[in-house]
C-alpha cells in the first residue's frame, strides 16, 4: 500500500478547469511529489476520493493541512474542514498519448476517449490541456480522430431526448455580426419542425445568440423547463454551457481563448457533439468567409464543409453548408440588445435586409434536406412565413415560454449613452470592417453591457452626404464612449 498523509482541509475560494490542491512544501516532500505532480486526495467519512494536481507553499497551508480549490471541495462533499487522507500517484496514461500527438503522431479512438475521460475527471492540468490544444492546432485531426474526438466528447456529456421527430439545427462558425439564429428558428419552428437550437456567449465578438436571447427572455435554462419549451413551441434559443452538453469542451474553450486557438478538428468535434446530443439528424452550417473572419478563403471554406459532411455521416447526422458573405457586416448591429432588435424588426416585416435573406437561405438548405424540395423552394417558403407574421407569431410564444415578455423591437433597451461618427465628405460607402465595428462594440461595453454596441445608420453601398452619420455607438457607462 503507498504512503499517505492525513491532512486538515482548508477551503480555496479558486477555480480551475482541474482539481486543484495545496501542499505545504514539507508535506510534499514527504510524499515525494513536486508542483504540477498529481495526489490523490480521499474524504474517509464519505468514501469519495479524486485525483487532484498540486500546487505547492510555504504559507498558504501549514505543515499538516491541505487546501482544496472549489471544483475539488464539491468532487469530494466537504463543506467543512476535515481529515483527508493524501497519496502520491503515478503519471496518467493520458498525458502520454497528448506527448504522442506533440510528436505528430495519430491518436486512436481509445487514446483520445482516454484524454476527454481525464479531462473531464479533473485530472489534467490546465497546462497540459493547453499542450494537447496546441498540437492539435499545429499538427491537425484527421477524420478519423475527428470522429472519435466527437464521440468523446458525447459520452463524456449529457444527452437530451425529445418526442418530436425530426430535430433539426442550425451553426454559424462565427466571427459575424448578426443573430441570424433568432430569425431561423421561429420560422423553422413555424413550419412545423423541432428546433431546439443551443447556442454560445459571445468570446472574442460583440455578442453570441444567448447574449442577444438574454435581452428577450431567459437563456440559462435547466433541462426539465427546455424540453417544456420544446415540446410547447417546436424550439428554444438556450445558452448551451446551462445543459452540460459538452462539459470537457467548456474546458477546452478555456485553455484556447487565451492563445486565441481555434483548431479546425476540435471546432468541427466540438459542434457535432452538441448536436448529436440534441438529436439533430439534419443540420445546416453557416460559413462566412471573408478576410477578417475565422475563413479566409472560399477554399477553406468547401474544406471544413466536406469535413462536417463526412463527421455527420459518421454520426448519422445529414449535414449541408452553406458558403455565406463575411466580407461585409451581416446587418447593421453589433451587440446583444441590439442585435435582438435588429432581428425582430426583420420578423415584423419593417426590414428585409442582408441578415433577412442569409436566415432564409438557411431555413431553405434545411427545408431542402426535411422535405426534399429546391433550395429555392426553400427560399420561397420562409420568406413567406416572416412574410405572413406566423414568424414573429412563433417568436413571441418561444419568448414568453422562456420567460419573457411579449414584445417589439422599439420597445428593446440600449444603451442610454450615444456617439454619433459623421461622414467627413460627400461619397459612397464601399466596405464596412467587421473587425474593427466589432472591437468598437466590445470597447463601449458590449457584450457584458447588454445595451452597449454599435448600430451602422450608412450601409455599403450608399451614399452620404458631408455631416450625415455613418454609424452610432451605444454605451451604458458615458465613460466607455470616451
Amino acid at each position: 500500500m503507498l504512503y499517505s498523509l492525513s491532512l486538515q482541509t482548508r477551503i480555496f475560494d479558486f477555480h480551475s478547469s482541474a482539481f486543484v490542491a495545496v501542499l505545504h512544501e514539507k508535506d510534499a516532500l514527504d510524499l515525494g511529489v513536486r508542483a504540477l505532480d498529481r495526489v490523490e486526495v480521499l474524504n474517509p467519512k464519505l468514501k469519495r476520493s479524486a485525483v487532484a494536481v498540486i500546487d505547492i507553499t510555504e504559507r498558504e497551508v501549514r505543515k499538516g493541512e491541505i487546501g482544496l480549490f472549489e471544483e475539488l471541495r464539491k468532487e469530494l462533499l466537504i463543506k467543512k474542514p476535515v481529515k483527508v487522507e493524501v497519496r502520491a500517484v503515478p503519471a496518467l496514461e493520458s498525458v502520454s498519448f497528448i506527448r504522442k500527438k506533440i510528436r505528430g503522431e495519430k491518436l486512436s479512438s481509445v487514446e483520445i476517449q482516454k484524454i476527454v475521460q481525464d479531462i473531464n475527471a479533473g485530472k489534467i492540468s490546465e497546462l497540459e490541456l493547453s499542450a494537447f490544444m496546441t498540437s492539435v492546432f499545429i499538427r491537425g485531426f484527421d477524420i478519423e480522430e475527428t470522429v472519435s474526438m466527437t464521440n468523446a466528447l458525447l459520452s463524456n456529456g449529457k444527452r437530451i431526448e425529445f418526442a418530436k421527430k425530426p430535430i433539426v439545427d442550425k451553426h454559424c462558425i462565427g466571427g459575424i455580426n448578426g443573430r441570424s439564429t433568432l430569425v431561423l428558428v421561429p420560422v423553422i419552428a413555424a413550419a412545423g419542425y423541432c428546433i431546439p437550437k443551443t447556442s454560445s456567449k459571445a468570446i472574442t465578438s460583440a455578442a453570441g445568440t444567448a447574449d442577444s436571447m438574454e435581452c428577450l427572455a431567459n437563456a440559462s435554462l435547466p433541462l426539465k423547463k427546455l424540453k417544456q419549451v420544446v415540446e410547447k413551441t417546436n424550439a428554444c434559443i438556450a445558452w448551451g454551457g446551462a445543459l452540460d452538453l459538452a462539459p470537457v469542451d467548456d474546458k477546452i474553450i478555456k485553455v484556447e481563448h487565451p492563445l486565441k486557438l481555434d483548431p479546425q478538428g476540435q471546432i468541427i468535434a466540438s459542434v457535432m457533439a452538441k448536436k448529436a446530443a440534441v438529436g439533430s439528424k439534419f443540420v445546416v452550417i453557416d460559413l462566412p468567409v471573408g478576410p477578417e473572419v475565422k475563413l479566409a478563403s472560399e477554399e477553406k471554406a468547401l474544406e471544413i464543409s466536406e469535413k462536417f459532411k463526412k463527421v455527420g455521416e459518421a454520426l448519422g447526422i445529414k449535414v449541408k453548408s452553406l458558403i455565406t458573405n463575411g466580407r461585409l457586416p451581416c446587418g447593421p448591429a453589433f451587440g446583444p440588445a441590439l442585435e435582438a432588435k435588429h432581428a425582430l424588426q426583420i420578423l415584423e416585416g419593417r426590414v428585409f435586409d442582408s441578415m433577412a435573406e442569409k436566415s432564409c437561405r438557411l431555413a431553405a438548405v434545411l427545408f431542402s434536406m426535411v422535405e426534399e424540395c429546391s433550395e429555392e423552394q426553400g427560399f420561397k417558403r420562409a420568406k413567406e412565413i416572416i412574410e405572413s407574421g406566423k414568424a414573429l407569431e412563433k417568436m413571441q410564444e418561444i419568448i414568453q415560454a422562456q420567460g419573457g415578455k411579449r414584445i417589439s423591437s422599439e420597445g428593446i433597451s440600449v444603451g442610454r449613452f450615444m456617439q454619433a461618427v459623421l461622414a467627413k465628405r460627400n461619397g459612397k460607402i464601399v466596405s464596412a470592417s467587421v473587425k474593427k465595428l466589432a472591437t468598437i462594440a466590445r470597447e463601449a461595453g458590449a457584450p457584458a453591457d447588454k445595451g452597449a454596441g454599435v448600430w451602422i445608420s450608412a450601409m455599403p453601398g450608399s451614399f452620404v452626404r458631408k455631416n450625415d452619420v455613418l454609424f452610432e455607438i451605444f454605451a451604458e457607462n458615458e465613460r466607455k464612449l470616451a
